[in-house]
């Protein structure tokens, strides 16, 4: 399989929504460790600074190719939204 092959694979799963975040689930809000259970069913490592910002969860996380980024998923469809590699603090 082709580089790009995989690529496109992992990001595909990556963007696919998260389970129980389909519209018409239950009305209850998942827990933060079921959040975090499903990112990581999806390929993202060592979530953290997991919050709510208006219809939206933004976190930080470690991706499928080992890159540091900022997630935004939205709250109501469980789709990435918005995905950024953060830059290694400077000293």
């Amino acid at each position: 399989m082709s580089l790009r092959a995989v690529i496109f694979l992992s990001l595909a799963v990556i963007a696919l929504p998260v389970a129980n975040f389909a519209p018409g689930a239950a009305q209850e809000r998942p827990s933060q460790e079921r959040i975090v259970r499903d990112l990581e069913s999806r390929g993202f490592s060592n979530v953290t600074g997991l919050s709510r910002r208006g219809g939206n969860y933004v976190f930080q996380a470690t991706d499928l190719f080992g890159d540091k980024v900022r997630v935004v998923m939205s709250i109501e469809t469980g789709e990435i939204v918005g995905l950024s590699r953060t830059r290694p603090k400077q000293k």
